[in-house]
């Protein structure tokens, strides 16, 4: 796992009743040097929020945080939990808190079940699509962490990290889930937090391989912007087993992203998982448009494809970032002029929250470019729209390959790997679709 200096290690005390928990957490500790540890329980939440400083007596309990002026200068609070399966058996949490993060912590604390490992997005078809301002194939995710490392300046996750600690309890409920749920062939894990940082000594890839390798024709995808990735070469079942990195430019994964592996990284990891036998997918997510970026980006895709083939790649420009946000965790002033100022001049009504700050032109722009520098390298290579806006796939129309209703992304709960796809027939999903 990462070399990690949390500020303070607190382990609810509830962990000490799962003798499987306790192991896990044993094997965590001496990873990180056994740093001193407090006991807590769900009373002591306002405490661990005021370590991270994110408690109410602190600046941050203005808009510091999204604003830029409050950034985590090192590794998280670490809060080791286990789930609590048993409704009749949780606490009502106080989320009273501003950020997202530490109300969290709360809900953890105070305990959490099935509301916390799956995120519910329906699988739809193109006939019952609902309405909505983003086109996603959607799936549930599965999770068992929450916060993350790698202190990305787009992110507000870098404060608390809460770590799940009964696996075994976890993976008995994937499983029936999985039998629950025959038509979802794919499950994205973890995007609540970056599990593979903490491995092998967290043991969820194993646990979960395992899982899936007893299913039918369900498939586990790996959610990651870490190398860390040892573990995996080796890790038994993975033959049920994608593997899903994001990547920036250069310029900006130095930049916005300083606990993140380099281009250079991630993409050597992508192919050490690649020789191993994985189907292994990329996705330029978060795209942020600095002053260089149309250079930056060709490079990054020449070099991702001269050592990886990924099965799909999937693009997103960085959104949910309304404008003042945006200036202040990124700066327009590092941004490409006109973009920047499509943005700020931009009615934040058109826009809507969930594309801002960017306007659907500018978007569109962006996406061209990344759409023809691949179609130049890799021509044969799927490429989608990630959460985009009908707007912006309606103006690639001829540059896409894929439509909407026919989306192959990198974690809908229906792309299973092409190879798969194309032997069972597999209808909405395969690439034979996605690529017409």
């Amino acid at each position: 796992m990462y070399s990690l200096k949390p500020p303070a290690v607190f382990v609810h005390k509830r962990v000490h009743r799962n003798a499987n928990a306790v192991k896990r957490l044993e094997r965590m500790l001496r990873a990180m040097g056994d740093p001193p540890v407090q006991d807590v329980e769900t009373a002591d939440t306002e405490r661990i929020v005021a370590c991270a400083g994110l408690g109410a007596a602190c600046p941050a309990w203005s808009d510091d945080l999204m604003n830029g002026f409050l950034r985590p200068q090192g590794d998280p609070v670490i809060v080791f939990n286990t789930f609590v399966w048993d409704e009749s058996q949780r606490e009502v949490p106080d989320r009273k808190y501003k950020y997202h993060i530490a109300n969290r912590l709360a809900w953890t604390m105070a305990g959490a079940g099935e509301d916390f490992a799956y995120s519910r997005r329906e699988v739809m078809d193109a006939e019952h699509r609902p309405e909505r301002d983003y086109v996603c194939q959607g799936g549930w995710g599965l999770h068992s962490l929450n916060g993350c490392v790698h202190r990305c300046a787009y992110c507000d996750q870098a404060f608390i990290m809460t770590l799940m600690l009964d696996l075994e309890d976890f993976a008995d409920q994937v499983s029936r889930t999985l039998v629950a749920r025959p038509h979802q062939k794919l499950y994205r894990y973890d995007m609540y937090s970056d599990s593979i940082c903490f491995e092998p000594e967290y043991g969820a890839s194993q646990i979960l391989a395992d899982v899936f390798a007893r299913s039918a024709d369900q498939y586990l995808l790996f959610y990651t912007k870490s190398n860390n990735v040892d573990h995996l070469l080796a890790l038994e079942n993975r033959e049920r087993c994608v593997f899903y990195t994001t990547l920036s430019t250069d310029l900006a994964a130095r930049e916005f992203e300083p606990g993140a592996p380099s281009l250079d990284q991630r993409i050597a990891a992508l192919r050490r998982c690649q020789d191993a036998g994985y189907t292994v997918r990329a996705g330029f997510s978060p795209i942020i448009p600095i002053r260089e970026w149309r250079e930056d980006a060709t490079v990054a895709i020449e070099k991702l494809f001269a050592k990886v083939q990924p099965d799909t790649v999937r693009l997103w420009v960085l959104s949910m970032t309304p404008v003042p946000q945006f200036d202040g965790a990124l700066g327009f002033q590092r941004m490409d002029p006109r973009l920047a100022d499509m943005a700020i001049r931009a009615d934040p009504a058109k826009v809507g929250r969930w594309n801002a700050p960017f306007p659907t032109e500018a978007r569109a722009e962006i996406y061209a470019h990344y759409i023809e520098e691949i179609a130049r390298v890799s021509p044969r290579t799927p490429v989608s729209l990630c959460s985009e806006a009908p707007a912006a796939w309606h103006a690639l129309k001829g540059r896409v390959k894929m439509r909407p209703e026919r989306l192959f992304c990198c974690c809908g709960g229906l792309s299973v790997p092409r190879a798969q796809a194309n032997g069972a027939r597999h209808g909405a999903s395969g690439a034979s679709h996605a690529t017409s």
